[in-house]
């Protein structure tokens, strides 16, 4: 589990669940790893079985909240995971998690007093402070969305491991602001980090069509175009990109393209 071979886990727990069918360890072990492999039913289905045994901890609970949370039904993960913050008060990921679940339901104001009691416990989080930015971009307070992406920007810089998201949804947030310099400047740390983001190179390709940098968006929107093919938006904006710098016929293409996903309903569900 620790080296995230959730496969191989998954096959030792249940040659354990076999030899000791009431173990509550071994049961809540295997719930989790199901979890991880994204089979919610079959994972509440071996918590069930293992709350039987035991009463599940709040971390526990937790993993519950998340079965519900990969089965999109947010009511019953925002039931679990309050119940899991119940006994769990000092622990972050439980409040990260609830925060999550209540955004997804769009009780954003909810999911911001949850992300704040999460980052009471966590100050240091890149995640949390990103997902606070989206909760108040999600209220219309766009400088406080801001203020929170620019803080987790801050907390993960001179580190090892770095996150394009909290950059992606400043420099998006800029760019709704009329604040295209700043936005291609965040965008472009973006795409450094992760050159494989199409969102990254979509958004920078936006702001760089803001600032007339023809050239520079085409390129960043045709990488768009590239590592997502099917997503219909991303061919509209080259499009619109080769218009404005007059390449009519690749405009039409790109144009026709954009209509044809659109009419076939192949946009990409993240």
């Amino acid at each position: 589990m620790h080296r995230s071979d959730f496969a191989a886990a998954e096959k030792i727990l249940r040659e354990f669940v076999q030899r000791a069918p009431h173990s509550a360890e071994g049961l809540y072990l295997l719930g989790e790893v199901l979890m991880r492999r994204d089979q919610p039913k079959e994972s509440l289905r071996i918590f069930t079985q293992a709350a039987a045994e035991r009463r599940p901890t709040g971390k526990e609970l937790r993993l519950v909240g998340l079965d519900y949370i990969l089965l999109e039904d947010y009511v019953d993960a925002v039931r679990w995971l309050k119940r899991a913050a119940e006994l769990s008060p000092n622990d972050a990921e439980t409040w990260y998690s609830l925060g999550r679940a209540q955004y997804s339901k769009g009780d954003y104001s909810s999911a911001e007093s949850s992300f704040r009691q999460a980052l009471a416990f966590d100050s240091g989080s890149v995640k949390i402070e990103n997902n606070l930015g989206l909760a108040l971009a999600a209220q219309n307070q766009p400088e406080k969305a801001m203020e929170a992406y620019r803080r987790a920007v801050g907390l993960q810089e001179n580190t090892a491991s770095q996150s394009e998201q909290p950059l992606l949804n400043l420099g998006l947030l800029l760019i709704d602001h009329n604040q295209p310099q700043e936005a291609a400047e965040e965008l472009i740390r973006a795409t450094v980090i992760s050159p494989a983001c199409a969102q990254c190179q979509e958004a920078l390709g936006q702001a760089l069509l803001a600032l007339k940098r023809l050239p520079e968006a085409e390129k960043a929107m045709e990488k768009a175009v590239e590592l997502e093919p099917t997503n219909p938006r991303f061919h509209y904006v080259l499009g619109r990109a080769y218009k404005q710098s007059g390449e009519m016929e690749k405009s039409r293409n790109e144009l026709r393209r954009s209509a044809e996903l659109y009419g076939s309903h192949s946009t990409p569900t993240k």
